[in-house]
């Protein structure tokens, strides 16, 4: 099994821009496209914290698996309310976005290798698939 704990550098992504203008806000697709972030993340006994660090801002979530948080993005202050459950090799997210209608679950799920981690995008309203790939600093 991968180690989670560690710091992650964004390297690229596949289908990033169709996936985020799916969510009915295609004018935030380039703020997205544009951030390069390093992700932390650290464990605290039954805690997860997770740092997000983009050139002008950072921020920090900390989250008991199973339990709903509110969730911060490094994008204009955008909070999302999710719920993280561990699962396999990673984590499962499912988040209600203020980005997209009140039904619709934005669901994120974080893979771990020895050499880095990839975060798999989806919705439960469509088909288009997103993916953010980050190497292991």
């Amino acid at each position: 099994m991968a180690q989670i704990v560690g710091k992650y550098e964004y390297v690229s992504s596949e289908n990033f821009e169709d996936y985020v203008k799916s969510l009915g806000k295609a004018e935030l697709a380039d703020m997205f496209l544009q951030a390069t972030p390093i992700v932390e993340i650290q464990q605290n006994g039954d805690q997860w914290v997770v740092t997000v660090t983009r050139k002008d801002k950072t921020v920090t979530n900390t989250f008991k698996p199973g339990e709903e948080y509110d969730e911060q993005l490094p994008t204009q202050g955008i909070v999302f309310q999710s719920v993280t459950t561990k699962e396999g090799n990673g984590f499962k997210t499912v988040s209600t976005s203020p980005l997209a209608a009140k039904d619709v679950k934005v669901i994120r799920v974080y893979e771990f290798s020895d050499t880095g981690m990839v975060v798999h995008l989806s919705t439960n309203k469509s088909d288009v698939k997103a993916k953010r790939t980050y190497k292991r600093l």
